[in-house]
């Protein structure tokens, strides 16, 4: 697969774009391969993934929410 998101044995672009960024923790170098020749669509991609970030952590959060016993009124508190 080549940076600009398509496989060069195949004919004809793919429909798939792939932008891949990296983060280097000890330097924190960030790196950034994939269509970088058209920012409007690096930049859709990026708002397109921080929005499923933002909403998977929304779901993790409402699994782990914790109800406290005086809205469960079948639950009588000590």
């Amino acid at each position: 697969m080549s940076e600009n998101g398509h496989n060069p044995t195949q004919k004809g672009p793919s429909s798939t774009l792939t932008l891949t960024i990296t983060f280097d923790q000890m330097s924190g170098a960030v790196g950034v391969t994939g269509p970088l020749q058209n920012p409007l669509i690096c930049m859709g991609m990026m708002e397109m993934a921080k929005e499923a970030i933002h909403d998977l952590a929304k779901q993790a959060a409402k699994q782990q929410r914790i109800i406290p016993a005086n809205v469960m009124p079948m639950i009588k508190p000590a």
